[in-house]
């Protein structure tokens, strides 16, 4: 066949195998609107719908229940709606270095406060933190703080340098202050706290450190030296001037002063064995 014959047949073939226009392109007029309110798809896609053909209105009423449906089986539990809070449990008034302070535990029940975190009892207690100690000729005085842990009770111990230690009686979980007597004047001495429990005793240094457990000190000397100096310097004022006025009594005494009128002290030179010459001359108011 010739070319010219065969351009027909093949159109016609293309023309059959090419897919049915939809019917906006064929000339057909658009569908209705959806009635009512629309429904997004969740994901943003649209899903191909199944039943009724789009545009009438058992369509539009399928479209609006199967997205409401598709989007009931997304949704999920609504969070509970947040309740004001609470007022906040207050710290309890516990001062680790207050002498004789109510142990917080007691302070919790009784105002229904929060105490500061402690290790418990089957833990060895920290050291406690020696914050003074103040020292005499014979005695000195500790104050310390309480560690963050259980403690049972505290005691103290302290040593000569090169001598072993001497230890005090225990002391009440609530004591934060003590005094040692009995102390040597001019020695050094290391001081140190330690707090117990059922669990073991805290450890102790060498004083080094600035808050530790333990402190070195010096006790100072007597001053006896000076007392006696100063009893010496008070006792040569007192005779030096007793000393004055006793001579002065004796100056005074040793040259009498007279006084009075010419006859008394005549009459005092005639009781002494003094006797004088008249005058020729001297008259008296009478001869006159």
């Amino acid at each position: 066949m010739q070319a010219w014959t065969l351009f027909p047949i093949m159109a016609c073939g293309l023309l059959m195998l090419c897919p049915r226009g939809s019917p906006t392109s064929m000339g057909h007029p658009l569908p209705k609107p959806l009635q009512g309110q629309y429904t997004p798809h969740p994901s943003g896609s649209h899903t191909p719908l199944s039943g009724p053909e789009k545009g009438s209105p058992a369509a539009s009423d399928d479209y609006e229940d199967y997205y409401e449906d598709y989007y009931n089986s997304f949704s999920t539990t609504k969070t509970p709606s947040s309740s004001s809070p609470g007022p906040l449990t207050p710290f309890c008034a516990y001062d680790r270095c207050k002498h004789l302070q109510v142990p917080c535990v007691e302070l919790s029940q009784l105002s229904r406060c929060l105490c500061p975190g402690v290790t418990g009892p089957d833990v060895a207690p920290d050291p406690p933190r020696l914050r003074a100690v103040h020292v005499s000729e014979t005695r000195a005085s500790l104050h310390w703080c309480a560690p963050s842990s259980t403690v049972h009770n505290y005691y103290l111990k302290y040593q000569l340098l090169g001598e072993d230690f001497i230890s005090g009686p225990p002391l009440n979980s609530t004591v934060r202050f003590t005094v040692v007597p009995g102390l040597v004047p001019g020695t050094e001495y290391l001081f140190c706290v330690v707090a117990a429990n059922r669990a073991g005793s805290s450890p102790t240094d060498e004083g080094v450190r600035e808050h530790g457990p333990c402190r070195r000190v010096r006790t100072p000397t007597r001053q006896r030296t000076y007392v006696y100096i100063a009893v010496g310097l008070a006792s040569a004022l007192v005779l030096a001037g007793v000393s004055a006025l006793l001579w002065r009594f004796y100056v005074r005494k040793a040259k009498p002063v007279q006084h009075g009128s010419l006859d008394n002290i005549l009459d005092g030179e005639a009781s002494s064995g003094h006797s004088g010459t008249t005058n020729s001359l001297f008259q008296t108011e009478e001869q006159l």
